[in-house]
């Protein structure tokens, strides 16, 4: 929907323009320079464009403006995006929005903007999006109160579902941002908005020009400041991601300054641990913010699914602490580099309940044991999933921890504890603590 932070204006609870003056509708006829742009002074709207009635200015950005709009044929409410003047320039960029539209239009996922429709009235290009009503994601990241380690966790969790469908897909975003992710206020989830810097990285590298640099510098990845075109692909994304989680947790960004001053941080320094802004962050978060943000592409997750999957073992990992009483070892030398924590195996759950892990997110969930075989909702994700009897659901004698490796949560039988195994994940050999 946008690419900058949304702008509150007065509008009644309908989502209609308490103004009373009439529509004004616009001839684009009429003015022989708009060819490839319109602009509508915010005082003429409600404004027609096409079927679309534009509402109220959400958003102003690099590429253009915003709004709010309620689409008369299919009478719903939507967002128009309009180019600003010179956006286009040759026929070529033309074609290439209307192409990355079609990529972003591909995508359906709960947490990713719908691309709608793309299109062209009297001259003037635009791009229908789907209305999210809610909060950018950059107006919740405060210094004085950074986000809770887990909340954002589950955050990051549902950004890496809907970019591991959109890389399933082929397509990688290039331009991550908490101002480009909108809190759902309906449903309260994560919502990646503008797939306008989406592109294939199938049909890779030759359809750019090469050392063309496309995003926003603190959130880009070392590839993208270096303008290293064919270098950008699902990767970026991770990096980015692992820049919004960073500046979650520790209530400001990695590398700050001049658009000067990021580029040469991003491009030759490592950030410091958000620990050190954020001492009482445990190590194991710490770690894998700074593996995803690792300026050698190879040394980050491997994949999205590889993200989401150390994301998911922290927080399995600090459930299982929180349920056995013990708390996981914060940071608080100043500069120390983190290391991945090692919980204890959980306790066993009470006589009157039943333990298990949701089948959809993994994490554990206690219910009372009348419950067993029926269906419920987990805490956790939401989602309503089947109860397992209370002979099914009881827990083996196990080791639970993080990999020191890629951070995901290992399982194996008490029985090997202080020996050696090879982790299921990264299939590197890891020391087994004791039980």
């Amino acid at each position: 929907m946008s690419d900058v932070e949304k702008r509150k204006s007065p509008v009644s609870e309908h989502g209609s323009n308490p103004d009373t003056r009439p529509t004004v509708t616009l001839d684009l006829n009429t003015t022989a320079s708009l060819v490839t742009y319109v602009e509508i002074p915010d005082d003429a709207l409600p404004a027609s464009f096409g079927r679309f009635e534009l509402r109220q200015v959400v958003g102003r950005g690099g590429f253009g403006t915003v709004y709010r709009a309620y689409d008369k044929q299919l009478d719903r409410e939507v967002a128009v995006k309009i180019p600003r003047v010179g956006a286009f320039e040759t026929p070529d960029q033309v074609n290439r929005f209307f192409r990355e539209a079609r990529s972003g239009g591909k995508l359906s996922h709960p947490n990713i903007c719908p691309i709608h429709d793309v299109g062209e009235f009297q001259g003037s290009h635009y791009i229908v999006m789907g209305f999210i009503e809610g909060t950018p994601l950059s107006q919740l990241v405060n210094p004085d109160k950074p986000i809770p380690p887990r909340t954002a966790t589950k955050i990051l969790l549902k950004l890496t579902a809907a970019l591991t469908e959109a890389h399933d897909r082929g397509i990688v975003h290039r331009d991550l941002k908490p101002s480009n992710i909108m809190i759902n206020e309906k449903r309260g989830e994560p919502v990646i908005l503008d797939f306008g810097l989406a592109r294939s990285f199938i049909r890779e590298a030759y359809e750019t020009q090469s050392g063309q640099v496309l995003g926003t510098p603190s959130y880009m990845s070392p590839e993208q400041a270096r303008g290293a075109t064919a270098e950008v692909g699902p990767k970026s994304d991770i990096y980015s991601l692992g820049v919004i989680l960073y500046e979650l947790i520790a209530g400001r960004p990695p590398f700050c300054g001049s658009t000067a001053e990021v580029f040469a941080q991003i491009l030759t320094s490592d950030p410091e641990p958000p620990s050190r802004f954020q001492p009482q962050l445990d190590s194991a978060l710490c770690s894998i913010c700074l593996k995803a943000m690792a300026r050698n592409a190879d040394r980050r997750y491997g994949s999205m699914r590889d993200f989401s999957k150390a994301l998911r073992g922290y927080l399995q990992a600090t459930s299982v602490a929180s349920q056995s009483g013990i708390g996981l070892p914060s940071i608080a030398a100043r500069g120390s580099t983190p290391s991945p924590a090692t919980p204890a195996p959980p306790a066993s759950p009470p006589a009157d309940k039943i333990e298990f892990a949701c089948p959809q997110c993994g994490l554990p969930v206690r219910t009372p044991v009348a419950t067993a075989g029926k269906r419920g909702k987990c805490p956790n994700c939401s989602a309503i999933i089947p109860i397992p009897t209370r002979s099914s659901s009881a827990p083996r004698q196990r080791i639970e921890f993080p990999c020191p490796h890629c951070h995901s949560l290992v399982r194996t039988p008490a029985a090997s504890a202080g020996k050696k195994g090879r982790c299921p994940n990264c299939k590197r050999v890891v020391p087994i603590p004791a039980s």
